[in-house]
Parts: structure tokens; C-alpha cells; sequence
């Protein structure tokens, strides 16, 4: 797990400076990167990024889209 941790920040990184923070893209890498970090234990790091994921799937995906849900319930997980 920590060997995919600096990689899925770099394609982070990367697509928020590619394609900007409310792409798909760079949604899904934050909720990938949060998965990884509740996986590790790292929950107060996994927190923002599932809060700043699911923010921006909401804004631009709408409450409906499924990866909005996916976002939703993500969070849920990291809460129980």
C-alpha cells in the first residue's frame, strides 16, 4: 500500500493540473487516494480529500451521478 501511495498522489497532481479540480478524473483520483489512505489508517488524511471529492462530484456531477453516490458512500464508510 505505501509503494501506491506516492504514485496516486503524482497522477493527483497531474490531472489537477492537466484537466483541473472538478474533472471526473481528478474526482475519482481523489476518492482513490482517499480509499488507500483509510486502508492505511490514515483517516484524518482520507477525510479532505473525500470531502473535497465529494463537494466537487455534487457541483459538477450532480447528487444523482453515480459516482457522486460512490462519493457518498465513501464518506459514509470512512465515518462509521
Amino acid at each position: 500500500l505505501r509503494e501506491a501511495r506516492p504514485l496516486l498522489e503524482e497522477g493527483l497532481r497531474g490531472s489537477r493540473d492537466t484537466l483541473g479540480d472538478r474533472h471526473p478524473d481528478t474526482l475519482t483520483s481523489m476518492n482513490n487516494i482517499a480509499s488507500l489512505l483509510r486502508r492505511m489508517g490514515e483517516l484524518r488524511e482520507a477525510r479532505p480529500l473525500l470531502e473535497e471529492g465529494l463537494r466537487g462530484s455534487r457541483d459538477t456531477l450532480g447528487d444523482r451521478h453515480p459516482d457522486t453516490l460512490t462519493s457518498m458512500n465513501n464518506m459514509a464508510s470512512l465515518l462509521r
